[in-house]
């Protein structure tokens, strides 16, 4: 039996996170982002907006420049997380402890992207005339990365039975 209950918990809750905080342009909007929506406030209403969205933003032009940079960054980063959660879901199922390395590992990549997303966007400071950002759970998303890279989740009584059958 291995102990891959809670990395997968962990791994799930990322996706409750919020990961960034953003001000559009002097005060316009202002939002909260996790990895697969977004929550916008703005004098227009309030908005919540999914990840598609954002892609057919992107594919229709209505973003340009380091705003479709940033936002196929972040896509990336996204749909690197959700592999790596499949991966994970896949260990737990198999009893297979050998794959959270490789789900630690994209795990860490995706919150590179999003990090290199918000640059992208906003500048090395996160902020400049087109807003301000702030990463609120990204060094999370890295901190499991990590976690789960350098983590050890076989259970003693299979290192045990191992050691005695070799």
């Amino acid at each position: 039996m291995t102990r891959l209950k809670l990395p997968l918990i962990l791994e799930c809750l990322l996706f409750f996170v919020p990961l960034n905080i953003y001000i559009i342009g002097n005060h316009m909007a202002n939002g909260v982002q996790w990895a697969f929506f977004r929550y916008q406030q703005s004098s227009l209403g309030n908005s919540l907006i999914l990840v598609y969205k954002d892609i057919h933003y992107v594919a229709d032009s209505l973003l340009t420049g380091s705003s479709a940079y940033g936002t196929i960054i972040w896509v990336s980063g996204a749909g690197l997380l959700f592999i790596a959660l499949i991966i994970l879901a896949i260990a737990f199922a198999t009893d297979n402890p050998g794959l959270a390395k490789p789900a630690g590992g994209l795990t860490i990549v995706a919150g590179a992207l999003f990090f290199i997303a918000m640059l992208v966007e906003y500048g090395p400071l996160f902020a400049n005339e087109h807003g301000s950002s702030i990463p609120v759970g990204i060094p999370l998303v890295i901190g499991a990365g990590i976690w789960l890279l350098a983590g050890d989740f076989e259970d003693e009584d299979e290192e045990l039975v191992e050691s005695t059958t070799s």
